[in-house]
């Protein structure tokens, strides 16, 4: 039994009661990057280096005992983020905490490797085929000495047959196994140290949708069973909802949303997740009919993010300046045709083979390339000053002035999801979107 003293303040594993109320992990503004043309030909060819945001100020907490769901398209850097808070990857920046301790401060990592453990994604390559199972199952052991060979052997033993497996096993190498049944070696390897924080980093992706129950009701069990803490990383939506008590939502490098999964599926608050979810495959006949639009472009690259808002140039709810008098779909396309002008995707000839005249013809007529370079939407919509900054840009086009052009819808339709890059809010649900108030945006 736990004493505790008059002000409350002990609990059974030498904590304090405020302690205990901490979450078991806090990541603030993590950040990896990499970087290219960084070799030393490269630095004395005086090339500057290139930086690849795969994870760029993330932010979340995982209470003791839940299980948070980080979720987003593949490439969005949902596994570095798992790597990269265990230590696997050392970080670029930013600061993360399990139990009151920072981890990128820790100069022996041993006590920490004990107490948190991870599970990969492909139960093919993350299990040495040189190897017995027993052997992996207890390499844990051997690496931190935990208990006589004997124990060790005994311990595999055991975790083979509380994963769903025949202790009888332990001598067989992973090739006789299928994947599923690799999955639950990998997991009795986590759990060989007895951890208390798991990251799962889609342990049920490679494997058949039965299999994947299987594995998923034994992953619930386990946590009952041992108080654990996971870290549950998947794209697979419908396999989140039925494991996680709260959901991070990812997109390119950054947490866009969280909350109470409940809250998420049923009322997402961000444009990304609101895609996300319909995108979902719905299996009621009733929605047969129902008809899923795409987001627009292509997911930007991670060596050159969009400024301010990450998801903008795919957004279909993008707020345009107050004076701008145009609807949601019409501005799309101008900020659509601005990604074009930016990228050098758009060029003078463009701009005269759509008005139809000659390559000569200095006094070239773009309205008739408003249409087909911008969009219909704003062709049929725009007037007075929308129109004619969009003209204005033309012309300076068609004039090779490519700057100018860029300058001019620059100066007309910039939008706050250029200038400010939004912040989750300090609440249950927070989204970081510029639909909602952002009073700590930079």
């Amino acid at each position: 039994m736990t004493e505790v003293d008059g002000d409350g303040a002990a609990t059974a594993n030498g904590q304090s009661a405020r302690d205990a109320d901490a979450p078991l992990l806090r990541v603030e503004d993590l950040q990896k990057y990499y970087y290219e043309r960084d070799t030393l030909v490269d630095r004395l060819m005086g090339r500057e280096p290139q930086s690849v945001k795969a994870v760029d100020g993330v932010s979340l907490e995982v209470g003791r005992g839940e299980t948070l769901g980080l979720v987003g398209e593949s490439g969005c850097g949902k596994s570095t983020t798992g790597e990269t808070l265990l230590r696997l990857r050392e970080p670029t920046g930013g600061r993360v905490v399990f139990d009151g301790e920072d981890v990128f401060e820790m100069e022996d990592l041993g006590e920490f490797r004990r107490r948190a453990g991870i599970v990969f994604q492909d139960p093919y390559s993350s299990l040495d085929p040189r190897m017995t199972v027993g052997r992996i199952i207890r390499e844990p052991l051997d690496v931190h000495g935990v208990g006589s060979p004997e124990e060790r052997r005994e311990r595999a033993r055991e975790l083979l047959a509380r994963v769903g497996l025949s202790a009888g096993q332990v001598d067989r190498y992973p090739h006789e196994f299928s994947g599923g049944q690799r999955q639950r070696i990998g997991i009795a390897r986590a759990l060989a140290l007895e951890p208390e924080f798991v990251v799962l980093d889609e342990p049920v992706s490679a494997l058949d949708v039965s299999v994947q129950a299987q594995i998923l009701n034994l992953l619930s069990d386990l946590q009952e069973e041992m108080g654990l803490t996971y870290l549950f990383i998947a794209h697979d939506l419908s396999v989140v909802r039925h494991i996680s008590d709260r959901v991070a939502v990812m997109y390119l490098g950054d947490i866009v949303e969280t909350g109470p999964v409940d809250d998420i599926f049923e009322d997402p608050k961000h444009p990304y997740t609101q895609a996300l979810l319909e995108s979902v495959p719905r299996a009621d006949t009733a929605e047969r009919d129902r008809e899923v639009e795409a987001l627009s472009g292509d997911v930007p690259s991670p060596r050159n993010p969009p400024s301010g808002c990450r998801f903008r140039t795919r957004c279909p709810e993008v707020i345009p300046p107050d004076d701008v008098a145009l609807d949601r779909a019409a501005y799309r396309e101008v900020m659509d045709f601005r990604e074009r002008l930016e990228a050098g995707e758009v060029e003078a000839a463009d701009v005269r083979d759509a008005s139809e005249r000659e390559t000569d013809d200095v006094d070239i007529d773009v309205r008739e390339a408003v249409e087909s370079l911008v969009g219909p939407e704003f062709a049929a919509g725009a007037g007075g000053r929308d129109r004619a900054a969009v003209e204005e840009s033309l012309e300076q086009l068609a004039g090779d002035d490519v700057e100018r052009a860029r300058e001019t819808l620059r100066e007309r339709f910039e939008s706050v999801c250029e200038r400010r890059r939004p912040v989750l809010q300090d609440e249950t649900h927070p989204a970081a979107c510029h639909l909602y108030e952002q009073p700590d945006a930079d």
